[in-house]
């Protein structure tokens, strides 16, 4: 941060300074002081020895003193460039942001060529929280020095903070080709490449930092991270485990742990980290949130539902659940008054929840709904619901409350579970019934779907490939659908000659059709999708495969569903195991 042009000195001055200089490179800052100041009360205008005392007195930290000196010599050639930088070190030195711009910035100006000018600014404007002018001061030095990897990695931290992760990946690579073993470096390339889900080149990073500093905590949270996003619980648990002797009072550690304990099924270890996380910090949202899933799937609604209300505050849950400009309902009496309810994040989430515009109907309120397009046509038809909206409103009612909420503040803690609650209109019914009921002749019409959404973190084990599921084929007396969209649409070439499996998905455009199409079968098979929830919604016969770490909604054990009366749980024994899930499949199927 310091001048490069430290201790050289114009060599206009007077012999002495030579003696002074050369005190202070050798180190002894005391008869260099005493030097430089036999010289200023000879000559109090020499701005130069006045500068250079002013830098011996930043070396010693003498911050007011040192300010004093640049000051005096600015006041004397205010356009000196390596006095100017320094005055904004020593501005930073004591906190202050503003003036430490000011002279960095004064400091380009007069040296506009000095990289070193320009990297310090962008360190004061990033303590100015301006990340976008700093960026730019960081790279204007890179410029100017492509080998400044102070530089390098301040424009890597600011685009991190700007969200920009995989610029900022390689802003770090770039400082690891000058100071491949700097542990900022390390350290801050190992979490940008998390953040863009490279975990294994992440983990690799923090090894190299623990080889270092085998205790730095930031090195062991971050390559417990990375092997956790691989997917390697096991191994995670045991290196959050080693994070936590380090810092064992960090609620984030405990928090994490907690969530990949969960992976494993171990909900007894993982509830207990989440108290201890929340003991200690009560507002870490995070592990309330996940509090509240493990205790809905244990049954304990009433703790569950109130504990889950802080999905909301999470970080991801501030950006996804803005509060909307009428009162949030919180269990009021709604009688003769107007009810918006607002949509969630997921769509499986609003099939299942949309089941509570009825209840806040049968408490007095006139309930629209607020969703996204694809569900709008299924909520119309509800009881209940007076009409649906595709954006948020800003004014009109008394209240709102976000569908997963409502049971939050109801009495009664009773899940409303008659069923159908959604339909599809008759004559989509009737053209699926005639067009499914051609190609399946006698045989019982099933519908089939093996994959979910891949963007979700535990997909790898919620899907299941079409492969696996293949002893079905060989029950006698079924017609098999295939309702599944996207890309694994594609797992149906692999089986074509050996499992006939008419694919429908190109004709699913939409939530209602796919409803319509359901009501045309007698059985829905699916891993956990929404589809799921849809076939439960529309009081469908549905089986459910669920993965051994299955979603809190399917509760922890048992073959029923609290939510859907027509549905039955298949579930894994060892997670990623289908074959012993396909057989009990299979056999139901026999027994029909």
């Amino acid at each position: 941060m310091h001048n490069a042009s430290l201790l050289i000195y114009d060599n206009t001055s007077p012999a002495s300074v030579e003696h002074a200089l050369a005190l202070h490179r050798a180190g002894d800052l005391d008869r260099a002081g005493q030097a430089y100041r036999a010289i200023l009360d000879l000559q109090p205008d020499d701005a130069n020895t006045r500068y250079m005392l002013g830098v011996l007195h930043l070396q010693r930290q003498e911050v007011e003193r040192a300010i004093e000196c640049f000051d005096a010599s600015l006041a004397l050639q205010p356009d000196h460039a390596d006095c100017l930088n320094d005055r904004g070190i020593a501005a930073l030195s004591r906190g202050d942001h503003e003036d430490a711009a000011h002279f960095f910035r004064r400091a380009t100006e007069c040296a506009p060529h000095d990289a070193l000018a320009h990297c310090n600014l962008g360190k004061a404007l990033r303590r100015l929280s301006k990340p976008e002018e700093a960026l730019a001061s960081f790279q204007r030095a890179l410029a100017l020095d492509d080998g400044d990897v102070e530089a390098a990695l301040g424009s890597a931290d600011m685009l991190e903070t700007l969200a920009r992760p995989h610029e900022a990946v390689t802003a770090y690579e770039y400082a690891a080709r000058f100071a491949p073993d700097d542990m900022r470096v390390l350290l801050g390339l190992g979490l940008t490449l998390n953040a863009v889900c490279r975990h294994a080149d992440a983990a690799a990073c923090f090894e190299r930092a623990l080889r270092q500093e085998p205790e730095n905590v930031h090195a062991l949270f971050g390559i417990a991270f990375a092997i956790d996003g691989q997917l390697k619980f096991e191994e995670a648990v045991l290196r959050y485990q080693r994070a936590l002797e380090v810092l064992p009072h960090s609620p984030t550690l405990l928090n994490n742990i907690a969530f990949t304990l969960t992976c494993l099924s171990r909900y007894d270890e993982a509830d207990e980290h989440l108290r201890r996380a929340i003991e200690i910090a009560p507002d870490l949202s995070n592990a309330h949130k996940l509090l509240g899933m493990s205790e809905l799937r244990r049954g304990n609604f009433r703790k569950g539902w109130t504990s889950y209300e802080h999905r909301k505050t999470t970080q991801s849950g501030l950006h996804d659940y803005p509060p909307l400009d009428f009162p949030e309902w919180e269990g009021e009496p709604l009688d003769g008054k107007r009810f918006l309810l607002a949509r969630e994040q997921g769509a499986g989430d609003q099939l299942q929840f949309i089941r509570y515009a009825g209840v806040l109907h049968d408490l007095g309120a006139t309930v629209d709904v607020w969703t996204s397009d694809e569900l709008t046509p299924l909520f119309a038809r509800m009881r209940g619901v007076q009409r649906v909206l595709t954006q948020a409103p800003t004014s009109g009612y008394d209240y709102y409350c976000r569908m997963m909420s409502v049971p939050t503040w109801l009495d009664d803690e009773a899940i409303p579970h008659a069923v159908p609650y959604l339909s599809a209109a008759e004559a989509e019914v009737d053209a699926w019934r005639a067009r499914i009921g051609q190609a399946a002749g006698s045989n019982r019409r099933v519908g089939l779907v093996w994959a979910g959404n891949p963007q979700h973190y535990l997909d790898v084990y919620r899907s299941a490939p079409l492969a696996a599921l293949e002893p079905l084929a060989s029950v006698r007396g079924f017609a098999w659908f295939a309702l599944q969209k996207g890309a694994p649409e594609s797992q149906l070439d692999g089986v074509a000659h050996r499992w006939p499996i008419c694919a429908l998905g190109e004709w699913l455009d939409s939530f209602h059709a796919t409803a319509a199409l359901i009501e045309s079968l007698d059985l829905v098979i699916t891993v956990d999708t929404s589809v799921a929830h849809l076939a439960g919604a529309l009081g469908k016969p549905v089986w459910v495969l669920l993965p051994k770490q299955a979603d809190w909604r399917w509760m922890m054990s048992g073959d029923t569903s609290p939510w859907y009366p027509t549905a039955r749980l298949f579930r894994q024994q060892v997670l990623g195991d289908w074959t012993p899930v396909v057989e009990s499949v299979r056999g139901a199927l026999e027994a029909l």
